[in-house]
């Protein structure tokens, strides 16, 4: 969740048995619910072959990669994630269309389309996925605005969305498959099976 979250707001050796369990997952079987939406774990396993092969597409140097258990629940965060932003977005009038998805500045900032697989595998997040990442950033500028116009300071109004998603996650309910460890609903992340659960950091 780290880099999905960090995202938001701001190796090559896994190919072997780790990730293997991982592609043996029953696809009929969810692999987490938030409300109503149903993420299912075909959706993950697409999410981590296709991370897997991009990352043979660019240098990887330098960058911090997950594997295994913990590829897949970072996968499975996106999907939580993107859907728990547009449900908190949807609880306050707020709304991206694809238009505005495919105009966003993030795209252009990139440079080029090899600095952006670049941008995208060092993310963990598979091109295919990319549209969804790029929603979920545009809603958390709109809900960072609208924070704002409430009277939260502009340095205070990521800590502000964070609550408002979080809570949404309350009211709705998000259940994670053990398969693919436990939500942790204070850092809005899937902790991996055997994995520990962060240290929450302190609010000024």
């Amino acid at each position: 969740m780290k880099k999905i979250i960090a995202g938001v707001v701001g190796a090559l050796v896994v190919v072997g048995a780790g990730i293997g369990l991982w592609l043996l997952l029953d696809s009929a079987s969810p692999a987490a619910t938030v409300g109503k939406t149903k993420i299912t774990a075909s959706q993950v396993t697409g999410s981590v072959n296709a991370v897997l092969a991009e990352r043979k597409t660019v240098s990887t140097s330098g960058m911090q990669l997950g594997s295994g258990a913990d590829l897949a629940a970072q996968e499975l965060d996106l999907y939580i994630i993107s859907a728990l932003y547009a449900d908190t977005a949807a609880a306050n009038n707020i709304s991206v269309t694809q238009s505005q998805v495919e105009a966003a500045s993030i795209l252009k900032q990139a440079g080029s389309a090899s600095a952006l697989k670049s941008f995208e595998v060092s993310r963990e997040i598979a091109t295919k996925d990319f549209p969804l990442f790029v929603k979920t950033y545009l809603l958390n500028q709109e809900l960072n605005t609208l924070v704002i116009k409430k009277g939260t300071t502009a340095a205070n109004a990521p800590s502000a969305v964070g609550l408002l998603v979080t809570a949404q996650g309350t009211k709705e309910g998000v259940k994670v498959s053990k398969k693919y460890g436990t939500w942790d609903s204070t850092n809005l992340a899937v902790v991996a099976p055997g994995a520990a659960t962060p240290t929450p950091t302190p609010s000024n």
